[in-house]
């Protein structure tokens, strides 16, 4: 069984570039990790400085064990002052089917 976890952030207008930059350099060292699976950064269309970061992870143990890590921390206290908004979900993948194209 695997973890997918959904989170919604609003960013700050005018702090946009700044969260993607910071997003990006701290999933290169959640990349390594051997419990996850992969991530993904999505912006919303609407403008309103919406984000959504789906990622997965072998189970929700290795999801929070990761939570409370020293590197996680120091993103989050790094993160904060760009966010105005957001939430998270942890969510079972039941099935998942590939595209044909």
């Amino acid at each position: 069984m695997s973890l997918r976890v959904l989170l919604q952030i609003d960013i700050r207008p005018g702090w946009e570039e700044d969260f993607e930059r910071l997003w990006y350099g701290h999933a290169r060292y959640v990349n390594r990790l051997g419990d996850n699976h992969g991530q993904s950064l999505l912006r919303r269309t609407d403008g309103a400085g919406g984000y959504v970061v789906l990622t997965d992870w072998t189970n929700e143990p290795a999801f929070r064990a990761f939570e409370q890590s020293p590197e996680q921390q120091s993103y989050l206290k790094k993160l904060w002052p760009m966010r105005q908004g957001g939430s998270m979900s942890l969510l079972t993948v039941v099935t998942e089917l590939a595209g044909t194209a």
